[in-house]
């Protein structure tokens, strides 16, 4: 198969042989771009849209890891329940929750909370911040619409945290 290649190589004229080559070299030329300039080319583009997203998503990645450290730091003793219930009326005075509070109760570790009439958006934000500052958690809650737009009566069950044996 090379002699017959060969053979016709010959028999062209040095003309046609230029124009062979040349075709030749632009069929090498597209094939390396193809398979190693393209594919580094258009990955750097992508790196360089996605560079951002990943940047934001590892500085936030960061300030949790900071956040896990200072609350790992926290002592592990809990307040005593009527420390937490202080708190727990305090958050809900600075929220502005008070007219709206039907029943605030301590049984042992938990605490029931009830609302009547509260606007929900308020009785949420008031729930997530509670649970955050005095590390409660959330054993059982449920809502219920009232009648006028917006507001709701909301009961929520929280429990202090458990001492863990390490």
């Amino acid at each position: 198969m090379f002699e017959n290649l060969l053979q016709r190589w010959q028999l062209l004229a040095p003309r046609e042989r230029r124009l062979v080559l040349g075709a030749a070299l632009l069929v090498v030329a597209a094939l390396v771009y193809l398979v190693t300039i393209e594919p580094a080319w258009l990955g750097r583009q992508q790196l360089q849209r996605e560079l951002p997203t990943l940047r934001s998503q590892l500085a936030r990645v960061d300030q949790l890891a900071v956040e896990v450290r200072e609350l790992g730091a926290m002592s592990t003793t809990s307040d005593p329940p009527q420390v937490v219930q202080r708190r727990l009326e305090q958050s809900i005075d600075g929220a502005g929750l008070r007219p709206a509070l039907a029943q605030l109760t301590v049984n042992g570790t938990l605490f029931d909370v009830r609302f009547r009439g509260v606007p929900h958006a308020a009785w949420l934000a008031w729930l997530d911040m509670a649970v955050r500052d005095t590390r409660l958690r959330v054993v059982d809650a449920a809502v219920t619409r009232e009648a006028s737009p917006g507001l709701v009566s909301a009961r929520v069950s929280l429990e202090l945290p458990r001492k863990e044996a390490r």
